[in-house]
């Protein structure tokens, strides 16, 4: 492109360093002086040099590329000056070259600086993810163009295999990882994150030469240092690695392999925790449950991190409700078992009483007393209650008791029980009876009179827990007296805490149907402590659930419990979301519940649409409805496939950074290790 001679004297004050001097004659160009010519462009360049970067893209064709592919290509600056300074603007701005740019077209002009620069700037934006793969696929002709890339490959590598692990990129992870450790020597870290990132995708074959060549690295540094790697150091090393062979070996079908590694593992540091989880991993493949749940158990307690460990030893004890808790409550913080410190720990006995149904509550019962190798003695009791039932329950769901039979049998059981646990017992008796028994039968009013009066002297006695049922056994019978007032007074006054005792016989009251007969008593102990979150938390059962009332008095006891870590008023919080929830249900379901087992399509139908009336809180469109009930309806009949939950946590030995966040992906469904 050749000047004028007004452009002369502009390129001559550009030569001469002074661009903002040559702005004013370039401005004069009139016309192209030969075909081909592009006058504005020595403008363009002119506040390029003078740093003006803004007013220069003005004078450039810089709009994104159109959608799509070959058929909305984008069109290309042909001029080779616009070409250099539509590069040099992107090299000095925030702009992508893949915005103008097409990197796939094969025509493309300066095709290997423009990638250079597409690097550049993902690089800076740190998508150190889409950067790796655009380094992978650069063109041979670009490496050789710019040799000092190769000191780049290997720190980009390991940052966008970290940064694919966050984004739940697994195979990215592996295939960026696998490319930085290309490097002849073997880095212990990232070779260990490789096979995390192996095992995670399941390429057990890969893995195992991970896991060969870090075994053999270990021989190699323990011959050549051996003060740096003593007996026991080295043992528990090489056990590790060969119980993570054994896991490897076991996934692609080598199980004659996969016992040796155990054993040489178990010769090498049979304490080890990972030894001991594969052991008992291995009994419970042989049916072996008695051996399994103790070696899986011991394992977990030393340490195994082992998710099969954990995951089997919750499956051999899945019907045993008592034991799996506090293995989850201990344990499941350390497998993504999220659930289980914020799980709601409702006693089976409350459980079974909370529907208000007679026959729900036998089936809970009866089934928990089969599966518990050691039932609770509550849960007697209402065996006894069950047993000694005379009739079938009523459209009230009560049944006429026979007491002869009940009452020798209760009094026996509470004979055998401590006082604080016979506390719990009267509880759950006085809460049967009221709840399920004909009361107009003679003798009733005597029989609740007299553990009335046992929970009585326990008060007297001081046990733990007394006063709190003392006082709602006396809310449930005098619900609006005198007598009730004088026993909560006497009650609170020789309390140490009178509001924690006023407010959980409160929650029990609320839970079983009474909810004003404490209320004024309440009120007064709230103006003392207005900042008791289980005080807040039983004034707003006073109010409707869902009531503005409620709510304020909710959140303003939850925000203060969770603000303090109050764990006693935090596990209330819980309880009471549990019964709400429970109390929507039973509403909804109301007298349907006996034909739940076998329902009928109308009946599924008229659920969802009261259910999702209740979640709404309004009547729902029909067009949402219709959106809703099929899916909805299959997952009832149980016709939906399950999502495996695709989440493995990395052990983090090369960078500390968070583990990903938790979802869900849909992939081939893998089976438990005990079950091969």
């Amino acid at each position: 492109m050749r000047p004028t001679s007004t452009g002369r004297r502009g390129a001559i004050a550009l030569k001469a360093g002074n661009p903002k001097a040559a702005l004013p004659h370039f401005k004069k160009i009139g016309r192209p002086s030969s075909p081909g010519d592009r006058p504005t462009l020595w403008e363009t360049f002119a506040h390029q040099q003078a740093g003006d970067w803004a007013l220069a893209q003005q004078g450039l064709p810089l709009s994104a590329r159109p959608f799509g592919g070959s058929l909305f290509s984008a069109r290309l600056p042909k001029h080779p000056a616009t070409q250099q300074l539509m590069m040099a603007q992107i090299a000095h701005t925030d702009l992508t070259p893949s915005a103008f740019f097409d990197l796939d077209q094969p025509a493309l002009p300066e095709r290997e600086a423009v990638c250079i620069l597409e690097l550049v700037q993902l690089i800076r934006e740190e998508n150190f993810h889409d950067a790796a793969h655009l380094f992978v696929d650069l063109p041979d002709a670009a490496k050789a163009a710019y040799p000092t890339l190769k000191t780049l490959e290997h720190p980009l590598m390991i940052l966008a295999g970290e940064q694919a692990r966050q984004q739940q990129e697994f195979s990215c992870t592996a295939y960026f990882w696998e490319i930085a450790s290309r490097r002849h020597d073997l880095e212990p870290n990232l070779a260990l994150n490789l096979y995390k990132a192996l095992e995670v995708t399941e390429n057990y074959g890969e893995a195992l030469k991970q896991l060969n060549r870090i075994m053999t690295w270990v021989k190699q540094r323990a011959h050549q240092s051996p003060q740096d790697w003593p007996k026991a150091r080295y043992d528990s090393t090489l056990a590790k690695l060969l119980c993570w062979t054994t896991d490897c070996q076991m996934m692609v079908g080598q199980y004659s392999a996969a016992a040796k590694s155990l054993q040489k593992a178990e010769k090498l540091a049979p304490a080890h925790p990972d030894v001991i989880g594969r052991k008992g991993l291995q009994a419970a493949s042989t049916g072996d449950e008695q051996g399994a749940i103790p070696l899986l158990t011991q394992a977990l307690e030393a340490g195994c991190r082992f998710h099969e460990v954990y995951g089997t030893l919750l499956e051999l004890l899945d019907n045993d409700i008592e034991a799996t808790k506090p293995l989850r409550r201990k344990f499941g913080q350390y497998f993504g078992d999220a659930g289980a410190m914020t799980e709601v720990e409702i006693p089976t006995w409350v459980e079974a009483l909370a529907f208000q149904n007679y026959d729900l509550l036998e089936k809970i019962v009866r089934d928990t007393l089969r599966s518990q190798k050691k039932p609770s003695p509550t849960l007697k009791a209402y065996e006894i209650f069950l047993d000694a039932a005379d009739d079938e329950p009523s459209s009230g769901q009560k049944i006429t008791l026979n007491q002869e039979k009940a009452v020798p049998q209760w009094d026996a059981l509470l004979a055998s029980q401590t006082s604080a646990e016979q506390v719990e017992m009267i509880q759950a008796i006085y809460l049967i009876i009221q709840q399920h028994a004909k009361r107009n039968q003679k003798g009733m009013a005597k029989l609740q009179n007299s553990y009335l009066n046992k929970i009585i002297e326990l008060s007297s006695q001081q046990v733990p827990g007394a006063d709190v049922v003392h006082l709602m056994m006396m809310g449930l019978r005098l619900p609006q007296s005198n007598k009730l007032d004088e026993v909560a007074t006497s009650l609170l006054n020789r309390s140490m805490h009178p509001e924690q005792v006023l407010a959980q016989a409160q929650l029990v009251l609320c839970h079983f149907g009474v909810t004003h007969a404490l209320r004024s008593l309440l009120e007064a102990q709230l103006k003392q402590s207005p900042q008791h979150p289980q005080l807040l938390l039983a004034n707003a059962t006073l109010f409707p659930r869902h009531s503005s009332q409620y709510e304020t008095f909710y959140e303003r006891g939850f925000e203060i419990a969770r603000r303090l870590q109050d764990a006693d008023a935090l596990k209330a919080f819980r309880e009471e979301e549990w019964f709400a929830s429970n109390d929507q249900a039973r509403q909804i379901v109301g007298s349907r519940i006996n034909r739940l087992g076998n329902p009928s399509e109308r009946d599924m139908l008229d659920l969802i649409k009261e259910m999702a009336q209740a979640a709404f809180g309004s009547e729902v469109p029909p067009e949402i409805l219709a959106q809703l009930v099929p899916q909805l309806m299959a997952e009832m009949a149980g016709e939906l496939e399950d999502d495996d939950d695709f989440e493995e946590d990395f052990d983090n030995f090369l960078m500390p950074l968070p583990p990903p966040k938790r979802g869900k992906k849909k992939s081939k469904k893998r089976k438990s290790f005990f079950q091969f």
